[in-house]
């Protein structure tokens, strides 16, 4: 395994600018704020957190698709920022969401896998058709899926669509935003035990971001939790699953449903605050949140805790109470 990492992020900072309205004030909203983090190559890291942490607005950051206001990230050991956008696609490429948006419905399937082949411009027509019959094939398509429509297809087998155009490049790294959350759950596994198969085949690195704990810890090798745009706490998967020491990784955890009868939806203790990335607390965070916050939570920002393979930032993880 190589010694740099695949994926590294520099105290990365993301800012945006809201229109106040007709009669309201423009505000700053920090999407993402002093991030770091290192993927080694070869890994999986899956980022967890609720909707609006910043989970894709930090995938957007790593696969150059927005610049960061602060920081820097660096790919394979290379700055992204005035990389060559066709170097960069040789590099990393994403896997989105929603298939079917981010498939051209008027394209066909062909086409649509043998586009990143097109964009670089050094591939003559009868090599990027056997490329594309060979990736689809790979991915559990026939070949005459390639003269078909997106709107002909499954979910399922959009998202194989879309997994072989990511791939078509045979890139290093694979940014997964939410790969599986459009679709059904039995296709759910389909689509991540091909994901795992193809990670050891072409030797990739996943970034893989979800708000489904059970498949991150199916998937991941090491976990980010991400609160208002910060890294709270990092470890690799089993670590952070079965002894959590921040707070909200601890409510992230208790919030999962279970198959038993009678337990209901799980009360986390989170109450009915919620966080509001246009205005932070001072002090910790997630203090207003926590149910077992301390007075200097609320005006002191915790200190970074790290040890060798986990950290976190957390008053009451400093001092043993976690």
């Amino acid at each position: 395994m190589s010694a740099t990492p695949a994926i590294e992020v520099k105290s990365a900072r993301r800012t945006f600018r809201t229109s106040g309205g007709l009669f309201g004030t423009a505000r700053e909203v920090v999407a993402v704020d002093d991030v770091s983090l290192a993927v080694p190559a070869g890994s999986v890291l899956g980022i967890v957190g609720e909707s609006g942490c910043g989970k894709s607005t930090l995938a957007r950051l790593i696969l150059g698709l927005l610049p960061t206001t602060a920081g820097e990230v660096l790919v394979d050991g290379q700055r992204l920022d005035g990389m060559d956008r066709r170097f960069r696609a040789e590099l990393i490429q994403p896997v989105f969401q929603d298939p079917f948006a981010s498939l051209n419905p008027r394209r066909r399937i062909g086409d649509i896998v043998a586009l990143p082949l097109v964009a670089q411009g050094k591939f003559a027509g009868a090599e990027i058709g056997r490329k594309v019959a060979e990736m689809l094939e790979r991915v559990g398509l026939a070949s005459d899926m390639a003269g078909r429509l997106p709107a002909e297809l499954s979910g399922g087998q959009r998202q194989r669509v879309a997994i072989a155009r990511a791939l078509i490049l045979r890139p290093r790294i694979v940014v997964c935003d939410e790969p599986t959350s459009a679709l059904d759950v039995s296709v759910q596994a389909q689509i991540l035990n091909l994901l795992a198969e193809l990670r050891r085949e072409f030797n990739l690195t996943y970034l893989f971001i979800s708000h489904n704990l059970a498949v991150v810890e199916h998937v991941a090798t090491e976990v980010a939790v991400m609160y208002l745009g910060r890294i709270v706490e990092q470890a690799p998967t089993a670590e952070l699953f079965h002894a959590p020491r921040h707070p909200y990784t601890r409510a992230l955890l208790a919030s999962v449903l279970t198959p038993e009868p009678g337990l209901g939806v799980p009360d986390v203790g989170l109450g009915d605050i919620l966080p509001d990335p246009a205005n932070i607390p001072p002090g910790c965070r997630f203090h207003p949140r926590c149910p077992v916050a301390i007075e200097r939570c609320g005006s002191v920002a915790p200190p970074l805790l790290a040890a060798a393979h986990s950290r976190v930032e957390c008053h009451l993880a400093v001092a043993g109470a976690a």
